[in-house]
């Protein structure tokens, strides 16, 4: 089940034009991801520039992911910055 949805979530990802997202998940699944080894530490920085880097989760090493407890069991949403 776990790798339907990470297909499900590499297709949402695919679906957008700008590489520049972010990933939302739910507790279960952001745990479920972080133990199959798909959620780890990423550094990011602001705007991309290279300044303020931080080390935050990411999905696949590139997507930054955050836990939103509204969504539950297997549920996320990917976004892009507006």
């Amino acid at each position: 089940m776990l790798q339907t949805t990470i297909a499900a979530i590499d297709a949402e990802i695919a679906t957008r034009k700008n590489e520049k997202l972010g990933i939302k998940f739910s507790l279960d699944l952001f745990n479920e991801l972080v133990k199959a080894g798909k959620i780890t530490m990423a550094t990011f920085t602001a705007f991309g520039t290279g300044a303020f880097p931080q080390q935050l989760p990411a999905f696949d090493g590139r997507y930054y992911a955050f836990i939103d407890l509204d969504l539950d069991g297997l549920q996320f949403e990917v976004g892009v910055p507006n």
